[in-house]
């Protein structure tokens, strides 16, 4: 194929968005960590890595104070102490680091099994087979953040889109703390007003090439001809303009593809207390239908049940219980969650923030598979 007939060919995956990506990034994680191990450090301007003593060395991340300051990762300390004069400089404990992302990336894992860890404070998830649209994966977003808030009081931002690099880019728009929720319609208006640098691999030397050529926002470029595209800025620039004008410019490889899906779960928050468990089990018992009706709908029968409790002050407890055979009925759910319910028992219920309940450890269903009702009901 030709390079003028490349630059013009646009195929139905590239128009076309399959997936509903989540990416996770911890916000200024190591100075966070630092900060939550000594609060007093909290509104200040600080930086981890270099030496205190000498002021050398290179900064690994700073907190949202100093970066007011234009401190930022990378920059060596000198600069930065002369951006900020009386910004506070700790050494940092990776060791610690490691231990909180690891427990972390753990958590994430619960909410999918496709998974593509970035780096010690980001990952992106694959949420495709998890949930069915755009508005469950905010609620399975806002449950994921309180997660890791309740595991190590730590806040991250979080970008839903329909691949992994809209959905990084959704994520840095609302940080610290922020959730944004970017569907494939909405990209080409949410990208236009953004810096061409917003778009990942646009660095200083791609931008001043932008520049030159009258591009400085997103906008700027979607408005150009593809053909003078890809004739001023080669092959990049036309997968950069095919992106800002709402194209699927993402391959999927790797570990990335769709799969079965494993879970179905429901989760609900209480914004107002229950004196009574008989609210609570209602609640539940709602949860229930919804999961179970999912699951007949995508015929699949299941064998784990997962209840899940979150009190007001954070604490979070699940257990699970798996069938000698697989179920398919509300039935036997309720009676698994009602057990698992009674551990709880002694604890008042105004204090519950969260119940959900989750079937896992799933299978399409065979005619030749039995159930636990037919297993019971099965006569010589």
């Amino acid at each position: 194929m030709a390079l003028a007939n490349q630059a013009t060919y646009f195929s139905e995956k590239e128009q076309s968005f399959d997936s509903i990506i989540l990416y996770m990034d911890l916000d200024a994680f190591f100075a966070s960590v630092e900060i939550r191990e000594n609060p007093s450090l909290a509104g200040k301007p600080l930086i981890v890595g270099g030496n205190p003593k000498t002021k050398r060395g290179v900064v690994s991340t700073c907190s949202y104070e100093a970066r007011k300051f234009g401190v930022h990762s990378g920059m060596p300390v000198s600069q930065a102490v002369k951006l900020c004069p009386h910004l506070v400089m700790v050494r940092g404990t990776y060791s610690l680091y490691t231990k909180v992302s690891n427990n972390i990336m753990g958590i994430l894992k619960h909410y999918s099994d496709v998974m593509k860890v970035a780096g010690n404070d980001e990952a992106h998830l694959d949420l495709t087979d998890v949930v069915s649209d755009y508005e469950e994966a905010r609620k399975l977003a806002m449950e994921l953040k309180d997660d890791v808030y309740a595991s190590e009081k730590l806040t991250c931002s979080v970008g839903i889109a329909p691949n992994k690099i809209l959905a990084k880019i959704a994520s840095e728009t609302d940080k610290p703390d922020g959730l944004v929720v970017l569907k494939p319609l909405e990209i080409s208006d949410f990208l236009a007003p953004l810096d061409i640098t917003a778009i990942p691999g646009v660095g200083k030397k791609s931008k001043e090439i932008f520049i030159r050529n009258g591009v400085n926002t997103c906008g700027d470029l979607a408005k150009l001809p593809h053909q003078l595209v890809y004739q001023k800025f080669g092959k990049y620039g036309l997968k950069t303009w095919k992106l800002v004008n709402g194209y699927n410019t993402e391959k999927t490889e790797g570990k990335f593809v769709s799969r079965e899906r494993k879970s179905i779960s429901e989760e609900r928050t209480f914004f107002h207390s229950y004196s009574n468990w008989k609210d609570i089990w209602v609640s539940l018992d709602s949860s229930i239908q919804t999961i179970v009706t999912k699951a007949k709908e995508k015929k699949m029968n299941f064998r784990t049940v997962t209840l899940k409790i979150r009190f007001q002050n954070f604490d979070t407890y699940t257990r699970s219980y798996s069938l000698q055979c697989y179920a398919n009925s509300e039935k036997q759910v309720r009676e698994v969650v009602s057990i698992l319910l009674e551990e709880f028992s002694d604890k008042s219920p105004d204090n519950i923030r969260l119940v959900g309940v989750k079937i896992s450890n799933m299978i399409k269903i065979d005619d030749n598979q039995k159930t636990l009702t037919q297993f019971f009901n099965k006569t010589d």
